[in-house]
Protein backbone atom coordinates (compact mmCIF):
# COMPACT_ATOMS: atom_id res chain seq x y z
CA UNK A 1 0.00 0.00 0.00
CA UNK A 2 1.67 3.07 -1.15
CA UNK A 3 -0.10 6.28 -0.67
CA UNK A 4 0.90 9.29 -3.33
CA UNK A 5 3.10 12.04 -1.84
CA UNK A 6 1.16 14.77 -4.02
CA UNK A 7 -2.26 14.90 -4.79
CA UNK A 8 -4.35 18.21 -6.80
CA UNK A 9 -7.85 18.17 -6.10
CA UNK A 10 -8.95 20.29 -9.23
CA UNK A 11 -11.93 20.84 -11.81
CA UNK A 12 -12.15 23.83 -14.25
CA UNK A 13 -15.48 24.04 -12.88
CA UNK A 14 -16.70 25.74 -9.65
CA UNK A 15 -18.96 24.39 -7.02
CA UNK A 16 -17.69 20.49 -7.60
CA UNK A 17 -16.71 20.22 -3.55
CA UNK A 18 -12.92 20.39 -3.99
CA UNK A 19 -12.56 22.20 -0.52
CA UNK A 20 -14.70 19.28 1.02
CA UNK A 21 -12.60 16.53 -0.66
CA UNK A 22 -9.42 18.18 0.03
CA UNK A 23 -10.28 18.79 3.57
CA UNK A 24 -11.75 15.35 4.75
CA UNK A 25 -8.44 13.74 2.54
CA UNK A 26 -6.41 15.83 4.95
CA UNK A 27 -7.92 14.85 7.85
CA UNK A 28 -8.10 11.13 6.55
CA UNK A 29 -4.62 10.98 5.92
CA UNK A 30 -3.69 12.83 9.67
CA UNK A 31 -5.63 9.90 11.59
CA UNK A 32 -3.04 7.62 9.60
CA UNK A 33 -0.39 9.62 11.27
CA UNK A 34 0.30 10.65 8.11
CA UNK A 35 1.70 14.68 8.07
CA UNK A 36 0.61 16.52 5.63
CA UNK A 37 0.96 19.95 3.66
CA UNK A 38 -2.57 21.53 2.86
CA UNK A 39 -1.70 24.02 0.10
CA UNK A 40 -5.27 26.61 -0.07
CA UNK A 41 -4.30 27.78 -3.43
CA UNK A 42 -7.35 29.31 -3.68
CA UNK A 43 -7.44 32.80 -2.48
CA UNK A 44 -10.84 32.28 -1.00
CA UNK A 45 -9.27 30.21 1.39
CA UNK A 46 -12.23 28.27 2.17
CA UNK A 47 -9.96 24.65 2.73
CA UNK A 48 -7.96 26.87 5.46
CA UNK A 49 -10.87 28.47 7.26
CA UNK A 50 -13.04 24.86 7.31
CA UNK A 51 -9.47 23.59 9.31
CA UNK A 52 -9.52 26.37 11.50
CA UNK A 53 -13.22 26.34 12.36
CA UNK A 54 -13.92 29.93 10.37
CA UNK A 55 -11.19 31.69 13.14
CA UNK A 56 -8.49 31.72 10.51
CA UNK A 57 -6.59 35.53 11.50
CA UNK A 58 -4.65 35.75 8.00
CA UNK A 59 -1.16 33.87 9.20
CA UNK A 60 -0.15 32.07 5.53
CA UNK A 61 1.23 29.03 7.72
CA UNK A 62 -0.47 27.27 10.59
CA UNK A 63 0.46 23.76 11.95
CA UNK A 64 -2.92 22.27 13.70
CA UNK A 65 -2.37 19.21 15.99
CA UNK A 66 -4.58 16.92 17.90
CA UNK A 67 -4.19 13.85 19.92
CA UNK A 68 -4.15 10.79 18.20
CA UNK A 69 -3.02 12.45 14.44
CA UNK A 70 0.20 13.41 12.73
CA UNK A 71 0.28 17.15 12.12
CA UNK A 72 -1.39 18.91 9.69
CA UNK A 73 0.45 21.80 7.95
CA UNK A 74 -1.78 24.33 6.39
CA UNK A 75 -0.70 27.42 3.52
CA UNK A 76 -1.50 29.36 1.94
CA UNK A 77 1.83 30.50 0.27
CA UNK A 78 3.14 28.64 -2.71
CA UNK A 79 6.52 29.35 -1.12
CA UNK A 80 5.94 27.48 1.96
CA UNK A 81 3.69 24.76 0.28
CA UNK A 82 6.37 23.96 -2.02
CA UNK A 83 9.31 23.56 -0.29
CA UNK A 84 10.77 20.68 2.57
CA UNK A 85 6.99 19.05 2.70
CA UNK A 86 7.38 14.91 1.80
CA UNK A 87 3.52 15.11 1.01
CA UNK A 88 1.51 17.78 -0.38
CA UNK A 89 -1.88 18.43 -0.92
CA UNK A 90 -3.26 21.38 -3.15
CA UNK A 91 -7.24 22.62 -2.91
CA UNK A 92 -6.50 24.52 -6.41
CA UNK A 93 -9.16 27.63 -8.07
CA UNK A 94 -11.70 26.70 -10.58
CA UNK A 95 -9.75 28.49 -13.39
CA UNK A 96 -8.88 27.40 -16.52
CA UNK A 97 -4.95 28.10 -16.24
CA UNK A 98 -4.47 26.81 -12.78
CA UNK A 99 -2.32 23.62 -14.50
CA UNK A 100 -0.79 25.85 -16.39
CA UNK A 101 0.32 27.79 -13.27
CA UNK A 102 1.22 25.07 -11.22
CA UNK A 103 3.22 22.82 -13.13
CA UNK A 104 6.17 24.36 -13.45
CA UNK A 105 6.45 24.39 -8.99
CA UNK A 106 5.02 20.99 -8.65
CA UNK A 107 6.81 19.42 -11.28
CA UNK A 108 3.45 16.83 -12.08
CA UNK A 109 4.20 13.70 -13.39
CA UNK A 110 3.31 9.88 -12.69
CA UNK A 111 3.74 10.11 -9.59
CA UNK A 112 0.86 13.15 -9.12
CA UNK A 113 -2.63 11.90 -8.45
CA UNK A 114 -5.17 14.26 -9.81
CA UNK A 115 -8.84 14.24 -7.66
CA UNK A 116 -11.21 15.53 -9.71
CA UNK A 117 -14.74 15.85 -8.42
CA UNK A 118 -17.76 15.96 -11.35
CA UNK A 119 -21.24 17.77 -10.09
CA UNK A 120 -23.37 18.42 -13.13
CA UNK A 121 -22.58 18.42 -16.61
CA UNK A 122 -20.57 21.61 -17.31
CA UNK A 123 -18.32 20.15 -14.63
CA UNK A 124 -17.85 17.03 -16.67
CA UNK A 125 -16.86 18.98 -19.38
CA UNK A 126 -14.17 20.79 -16.96
CA UNK A 127 -12.73 16.95 -16.14
CA UNK A 128 -12.40 16.65 -20.01
CA UNK A 129 -10.29 19.12 -20.35
CA UNK A 130 -8.05 18.72 -17.08
CA UNK A 131 -7.62 14.79 -17.91
CA UNK A 132 -6.08 16.50 -21.28
CA UNK A 133 -4.09 19.12 -19.64
CA UNK A 134 -2.52 16.63 -17.36
CA UNK A 135 -2.04 13.37 -20.00
CA UNK A 136 1.35 14.75 -21.30
CA UNK A 137 2.22 14.78 -17.73
CA UNK A 138 1.52 11.31 -17.14
CA UNK A 139 -0.63 12.68 -14.03
CA UNK A 140 -2.86 9.46 -12.87
CA UNK A 141 -6.48 11.38 -12.36
CA UNK A 142 -9.26 10.08 -10.44
CA UNK A 143 -13.13 10.87 -11.00
CA UNK A 144 -15.36 11.23 -8.33
CA UNK A 145 -19.33 11.53 -8.75
CA UNK A 146 -19.62 14.12 -6.15
CA UNK A 147 -22.60 15.74 -4.49
CA UNK A 148 -24.67 14.21 -6.55
CA UNK A 149 -27.34 10.97 -6.32
CA UNK A 150 -27.45 8.28 -8.86
CA UNK A 151 -30.78 7.60 -8.73
CA UNK A 152 -31.65 10.84 -10.10
CA UNK A 153 -31.14 11.01 -14.14
CA UNK A 154 -29.31 13.46 -14.90
CA UNK A 155 -26.37 11.95 -12.38
CA UNK A 156 -26.64 8.66 -14.16
CA UNK A 157 -25.96 10.73 -17.22
CA UNK A 158 -22.78 12.75 -15.85
CA UNK A 159 -21.46 9.03 -14.24
CA UNK A 160 -22.23 7.55 -17.82
CA UNK A 161 -19.80 10.49 -19.17
CA UNK A 162 -17.12 9.51 -16.46
CA UNK A 163 -16.70 5.85 -17.42
CA UNK A 164 -16.47 6.75 -20.95
CA UNK A 165 -13.91 9.16 -19.99
CA UNK A 166 -12.36 6.20 -18.42
CA UNK A 167 -12.26 4.24 -21.64
CA UNK A 168 -9.76 6.57 -23.01
CA UNK A 169 -6.56 5.47 -22.47
CA UNK A 170 -4.74 8.57 -23.64
CA UNK A 171 -6.07 10.10 -20.86
CA UNK A 172 -4.68 7.63 -17.55
CA UNK A 173 -8.43 8.36 -15.95
CA UNK A 174 -10.22 6.05 -13.82
CA UNK A 175 -13.90 7.14 -12.06
CA UNK A 176 -14.38 5.99 -7.97
CA UNK A 177 -16.99 3.50 -8.31
CA UNK A 178 -19.20 5.09 -5.16
CA UNK A 179 -21.00 8.40 -6.11
CA UNK A 180 -20.86 10.96 -2.71
CA UNK A 181 -24.31 12.67 -1.99
CA UNK A 182 -25.35 15.85 -1.03
CA UNK A 183 -25.46 16.62 2.42
CA UNK A 184 -26.09 19.75 3.29
CA UNK A 185 -26.78 20.25 6.75
CA UNK A 186 -24.66 17.88 8.12
CA UNK A 187 -21.37 19.35 5.60
CA UNK A 188 -22.41 22.76 7.19
CA UNK A 189 -22.23 21.59 10.11
CA UNK A 190 -18.83 20.26 10.10
CA UNK A 191 -17.65 23.20 8.19
CA UNK A 192 -18.48 25.07 10.97
CA UNK A 193 -16.90 23.06 14.16
CA UNK A 194 -13.75 21.94 11.75
CA UNK A 195 -14.09 18.66 10.98
CA UNK A 196 -14.83 16.05 8.76
CA UNK A 197 -18.79 15.02 8.57
CA UNK A 198 -18.34 11.57 10.09
CA UNK A 199 -17.13 13.23 13.49
CA UNK A 200 -20.85 14.46 13.74
CA UNK A 201 -23.12 12.21 15.97
CA UNK A 202 -25.04 9.71 13.42
CA UNK A 203 -23.19 11.69 10.17
CA UNK A 204 -20.61 9.23 9.55
CA UNK A 205 -23.77 6.08 8.81
CA UNK A 206 -25.34 8.49 6.34
CA UNK A 207 -24.51 7.96 2.34
CA UNK A 208 -22.41 10.70 2.62
CA UNK A 209 -20.22 9.77 5.53
CA UNK A 210 -19.59 6.24 4.62
CA UNK A 211 -19.24 7.20 0.78
CA UNK A 212 -16.68 10.05 1.97
CA UNK A 213 -14.83 7.59 3.56
CA UNK A 214 -14.28 4.97 1.26
CA UNK A 215 -12.78 7.37 -0.83
CA UNK A 216 -10.27 8.66 1.46
CA UNK A 217 -9.75 4.98 2.91
CA UNK A 218 -9.11 3.89 -1.49
CA UNK A 219 -6.81 6.96 -1.89
CA UNK A 220 -4.47 6.42 1.13
CA UNK A 221 -4.52 2.49 0.00
CA UNK A 222 -3.19 3.71 -3.08
CA UNK A 223 -6.25 4.19 -4.96
CA UNK A 224 -5.54 0.60 -6.52
CA UNK A 225 -7.82 -0.64 -9.06
CA UNK A 226 -8.75 -3.85 -8.06
CA UNK A 227 -9.94 -2.35 -4.27
CA UNK A 228 -12.71 0.36 -6.52
CA UNK A 229 -14.24 1.06 -3.88
CA UNK A 230 -12.41 -0.41 -0.86
CA UNK A 231 -15.14 -2.55 0.89
CA UNK A 232 -13.38 -3.05 4.49
CA UNK A 233 -12.54 0.20 5.68
CA UNK A 234 -9.65 0.20 8.01
CA UNK A 235 -11.68 2.91 10.65
CA UNK A 236 -14.38 0.24 12.12
CA UNK A 237 -16.50 3.69 12.71
CA UNK A 238 -17.41 3.69 9.02
CA UNK A 239 -18.20 -0.06 8.84
CA UNK A 240 -18.03 -2.20 5.65
CA UNK A 241 -18.89 -1.11 2.12
CA UNK A 242 -21.72 -3.45 1.56
CA UNK A 243 -22.92 -4.74 -1.89
CA UNK A 244 -26.11 -3.08 -1.08
CA UNK A 245 -24.17 0.09 -0.51
CA UNK A 246 -22.23 -0.12 -3.64
CA UNK A 247 -25.29 -0.43 -5.47
CA UNK A 248 -26.87 1.93 -4.02
CA UNK A 249 -24.42 4.77 -4.63
CA UNK A 250 -23.66 3.53 -8.35
CA UNK A 251 -25.76 2.95 -11.00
Amino acid sequence: MTTPDQILVHNHKGGTGKTMLSVHLAHYFARQEQEWCLWDADRQGNAISWLTEFEWDGTPTIRLSDDGMADLIATVKEEDATSGHERLLVDTPPSDDTIEKLSPPLELGPETLLVCPVSGRLSVDGAVKVAEEVASDGCRVLLVANLTDPKETHAREEIHALEEMSEVKDLNAEVFQLAIPRNDKYMREAEEKGIPIWDLPHSGQTYTGKALRAFCEWVYRGALSGENPPTNLDDDKGGPISSGLQERLWS
